[in-house]
């Protein structure tokens, strides 16, 4: 079972959207971490400045590359269903919608919003581009939903937790960018929200991106069974096993629409269910598949590759986030270790994913020490990062969402711990761009060879 797609399929085109936005996240995080690192942070003064960086990076890590790789999984498990000119049109509707996000800051000011799961640029561009990467994203996820639903009911050869996982993935985003319009149809007839921006996108994005956050593990649960099933021969759940806990939590996927009917989008009610909504089922999967695969760690090859690598960080890094969540009171730098934490276990499952399907196409050489040593790299900055986040808020108290000066290291304890935050996040970002040269490096070499 391998990740092998056609150069010029809606796969390879929805990958090329993936690492465009990866490409872009980069450059913005660059900025980020330099702005919290002691010595570096006296160079930036301005905080709006830095919450366009904060809004257009989160976006694009957390948001445009997650989805776009699950479309590409999508896409590359269903290759014996052809994708047509619809398709690739999605694709580009996918593309240019990351290139409109990216390109919000150098129009003028960029108003950002802070919010919860999908920050915001409150300019006309900014969500033009929201708006045509999420509709084009999920009208992806419609058209191809036929293949995954025969893949998953009537062809037997693929593991029900890979397909199934994948496909409560898409279904989650389409579910989540459903309740992000109801939303926005809600929240018109709330008088005066329109002087409360940061409220307004609060509530409006509230439901929704706490759906997403189910696409996101459901999409790295697929992935994490995948490699395990390429490794060993088997899934970390049986058939049944998978039956049973994707039911499970597509009953949270699926109730979430029906509480717009009975709770106020601006009442406490509605934000705290939506809070329980994702603390209850967000790790029901990868908990399941966690346990699954470590029991197999026996079976898995000692043959130190980067795709093992890549597998038990990623997991690594996803349990350092559940364990520090278990930590967090109040809004110190402990909350934001917790998602980096997670969200990289999310990204390092995608990464190894994409290096997997590169070698498959033959695109990139599978003995490259370079393989192995971007996961290493990433998983060990990742970790670093988490680690100096973590000890700012338990040991210094240091707030979130402060950048620059305003940070006010003015305790050993608040100058070391954002000095480790600093060098991971740079041995993060490092990795980061050794992946995109990986991608780009495939893809051009896929290219050259259709063309040939």
């Amino acid at each position: 079972m391998s990740l092998k797609s056609s150069f010029k399929s809606a796969a390879t085109s929805w990958l090329f959207v993936a690492i465009t936005a990866i490409i872009f996240m980069g450059a913005y995080v660059f900025m980020i971490v330099l702005s919290r690192t002691p010595g570096f942070n006296l160079l930036f003064t301005e905080q709006d400045f830095f919450r366009t960086a904060l809004v257009t990076h989160v976006v694009l890590s957390i948001v445009i590359w997650f989805i776009a790789f699950i479309v590409f999984l999508m896409y590359t498990f269903t290759q014996e269903d052809k994708s047509g000119m619809v398709d690739q049109i999605m694709a580009l509707g996918g593309l240019l919608g990351v290139l409109f996000i990216v390109a919000t800051p150098f129009t003028g000011p960029a108003s950002p919003e802070t919010n919860n799961y999908v920050p915001t640029l409150n300019r006309p561009l900014y969500l033009m581009g929201l708006g045509l990467f999420f509709g084009s994203a999920s009208l992806g996820f419609i058209l191809r939903l036929p293949a995954l639903v025969k893949s998953v009911v009537k062809v037997k050869s693929t593991p029900v937790i890979i397909m199934g996982a994948l496909t409560l993935a898409g279904a989650s985003v389409v579910i989540g960018v459903m309740l992000m319009v109801v939303a926005k149809f809600m929240l018109a007839g709330v008088a005066e929200m329109d002087q409360y921006p940061r409220l307004y996108y609060e509530l409006l994005f509230w439901g929704g991106g706490h759906v997403l956050q189910f696409a996101n593990t459901m999409g790295m649960v697929a992935g994490w069974s995948y490699i395990t099933y390429r490794l060993t021969g088997k899934p970390p759940v049986n058939d049944k096993v998978a039956y049973i806990v994707l039911s499970v939590v597509a009953v949270f996927v699926f109730i979430s629409p029906f509480q717009f009917f009975f709770l106020s989008i601006d009442s406490v009610e509605f934000r705290r269910f939506f809070t329980l909504l994702k603390n209850w089922g967000v790790s029901l999967g990868p908990i399941a598949a966690g346990i699954g695969i470590l029991m197999l760690r026996a079976r898995i090859k000692e043959d130190n590759s980067f795709i093992r690598r890549g597998l038990f960080l990623s997991m690594t890094l996803f349990a350092m986030g559940g364990l520090i969540a278990l930590t967090i009171s109040g809004s110190d730098t402990r909350v934001p270790a917790h998602y980096h934490g997670t969200i990289g276990g999310v990204t390092l499952c995608y990464m190894t994913m994409g290096l997997i399907a590169m070698v498959d196409n033959g695109w990139l050489d599978h003995r490259s020490k370079w393989l192995k040593a971007q996961v290493t790299l990433y998983g060990a900055g990742q970790a670093t990062l988490v680690t100096g986040l973590f000890a700012g808020g338990l040991l210094g108290g240091l707030a979130r969402k402060i950048y620059g000066q305003a940070q006010t290291l003015d305790s050993v304890e608040k100058i070391f711990s954002m000095a480790v935050m600093g060098a991971g996040g740079l041995l993060a970002i490092t990795s980061g761009a050794i992946f995109a040269i990986l991608m780009l490096k495939g893809l051009i070499k896929g290219w050259k060879t259709t063309e040939a």
